[in-house]
């Protein structure tokens, strides 16, 4: 599988709240970081989806930057997410990058941050009035 299907697999996991498939796709050590700051292990995260305390109702991919070499990678996407997080509606323009390593079974997420990407310019920005 290449590191752009493995990152839309991850991606359509985590819409569906697959955890069988997540667990595939992360690697036991993984480490992640949220978007307050907050540090989270792969437990930690696929808990979350397990236990309903996270379920991802949209994600959608604004875009999309992919780079491998030979035994790692690292994506970067910007997309447009809404959950429920604890109980409470939630929405956010979102950047994630992942550093992806390569294992005999396939790409395995290694370390992830979430971060509040800066929303898109208006066509009409920096246009005279």
């Amino acid at each position: 599988m290449s590191l752009l299907a493995a990152e839309h697999a991850l991606q359509a996991a985590q819409r569906a709240g697959d955890v069988d498939a997540l667990d595939t796709l992360l690697h036991p050590r993984c480490v992640g970081v949220g978007p307050d700051g907050s540090v989270f292990s792969k437990d930690d995260d696929l808990e979350g989806y397990r236990s309903g305390a996270l379920r991802i109702t949209r994600l959608e991919e604004e875009s999309l930057d992919v780079r491998e070499d030979v035994v790692s990678g690292v994506t970067r996407l910007v997309a447009t997410v809404e959950a429920v997080q604890g109980g409470a509606a939630v929405s956010a323009r979102l950047i994630y990058t992942r550093l992806w390593v390569r294992a005999d079974e396939g790409w395995r997420v290694l370390a992830a941050t979430l971060a509040p990407a800066a929303e898109p310019a208006s066509p009409d920005a920096g246009a005279e009035p």
